[in-house]
């Protein structure tokens, strides 16, 4: 069987989570004997494929065309579209833009009209998108976004309220089915750890630089913990490339660098080489306003380290990976104080979650134990109730790492034999 795989133009140049997520999708069904073809523009010779796997639809105006030039050579179509919530995204953009991003806001209210004319200013750095951007303009942004999902055979959701939202916000039904990401195989199988950073504990983020990363928010939060006695020590690692259409927020987050020396940015990291860096790291924070998936939370996970994330999108994903528990275990925290339920095994490892990034609601938060490392993990989801509203994520940040650094449960309470070692 050959596949091709159709992906946005600047899939390898602009790397992200679905640049690993077709590179490893690629890799597991070579492994089966499939053999797949990545293009990242229509001009392909179709006939040759069994199937064709359109990938993503938020924002690539090249989407459409694809599915269009797939469904006129008569080939099953298959799209991973890695849907974000409109009103996630339009909340984002309302409130925590920056420079000429959030000018365009103020004037601009429509998310609809915002995303064509993030397009087309993009298209001014990336040729290869203008033209699929003014035929998006001339069908209609949205138009084309409900065609493509209407022509697919088949839409390849993360969790069921991706599919939901789909439904709701294109007023389309479509054939779809609930397929989740896991992570990279050096995510379980790596037993030999190196600290490269060598500076003590630390805390850790992963993802490109940019706004809807909330990495400004994640450095205010560990600023005030570190003036609380035990804390004073404590390292923030930040991995990723630099966002090329974010500049007025990178340039907020070199200022941090330049004046805070405890902050580190090894920048881009090779996947292989990340489990060491999430593996001694005292926890990982994903403070994003908007995920399709956590998966970078599920990485460091595998990798023995505690996890703090905000979003519904995280916790409908790791709260599925993981299962539910007896809602009878709930407890409640207050400031630093928490109460933990017992593990199901001593190798158990602790998930925060909070629902809101800027918490408009109650805070929430969830712990999941995880009972094993392998090609999965198997645990339980215990709930934790916040007993008084939080009005900052910094304030939900805090208060999770607290959570974290006081438990009796270490972070590296693993069931495997690993091997650390320090460069």
């Amino acid at each position: 069987m050959k596949v091709l795989f159709l992906a946005r133009s600047d899939i390898f140049t602009v790397k992200g989570g679905d640049t690993v997520q077709i590179e490893n999708t690629a890799k597991e069904l070579g492994g089966i004997g499939v053999e797949v073809d990545v293009a990242t523009c229509p001009k392909v010779d179709f006939v040759k494929y069994d199937i064709v796997h359109v990938f993503q639809l938020d924002w690539v105006p090249e989407t459409y065309f694809y599915v269009k030039k797939a469904k006129d050579a008569g080939k099953p179509i298959v799209l991973s579209p890695i849907h974000h919530a409109e009103y996630e995204v339009k909340r984002f953009d309302d409130i925590y833009t920056f420079g000429l991003r959030k000018v365009v806001g103020m004037v601009v209210k429509k998310q609809e009209h915002r995303d064509i004319l993030k397009n087309l200013y993009r298209s001014l750095f990336d040729r290869s998108k203008f033209i699929p951007t003014l035929k998006g303009l001339v069908f209609g942004y949205r138009y084309s976004q409900k065609r493509a999902l209407e022509l697919c055979d088949i839409v390849v959701v993360q969790t069921n309220k991706e599919a939901e939202d789909l439904a709701k916000t294109y007023a389309v039904q479509f054939q779809w089915v609930k397929i989740v990401n896991g992570v990279s195989e050096e995510f379980y199988t790596t037993t030999t750890f190196v600290d490269k950073l060598a500076v003590g504990d630390y805390v850790i983020c992963v993802g490109r630089i940019e706004a809807r990363k909330n990495q400004l928010k994640i450095i205010e939060a560990v600023k005030l913990l570190r003036q609380e006695k035990g804390f004073q020590k404590y390292n923030l690692v930040f991995i990723g490339k630099l966002s090329n259409h974010h500049k007025s927020y990178v340039e907020k987050f070199a200022a941090e660098l330049r004046n805070n020396p405890w902050i580190q940015h090894p920048g881009f990291i090779p996947q292989e080489l990340i489990p060491s860096y999430f593996h001694f790291a005292k926890a990982g924070v994903s403070a994003s306003w908007f995920e399709t998936t956590g998966l970078t939370s599920l990485e460091a996970l595998f990798c023995g380290t505690n996890v703090v994330a905000a979003g519904v999108s995280n916790r409908i994903f790791l709260e599925e990976f993981c299962g539910k528990a007896d809602r009878g275990i709930q407890s409640g925290i207050e400031g630093a104080q928490i109460s933990y339920g017992p593990p199901n095994r001593l190798s158990s490892l602790n998930v925060h979650i909070w629902l809101d990034p800027v918490f408009t609601e109650w805070q929430k938060s969830f712990v999941c134990f995880i009972g094993g490392f392998g090609s999965s993990a198997q645990g339980v989801v215990q709930y934790l109730r916040v007993e008084r509203p939080a009005d900052s994520v910094i304030d939900g940040i805090i208060n999770s790492l607290r959570c974290f650094f006081y438990s009796k449960f270490s972070s590296h309470q693993t069931n495997r034999k690993v091997q650390e070692s320090r460069s």
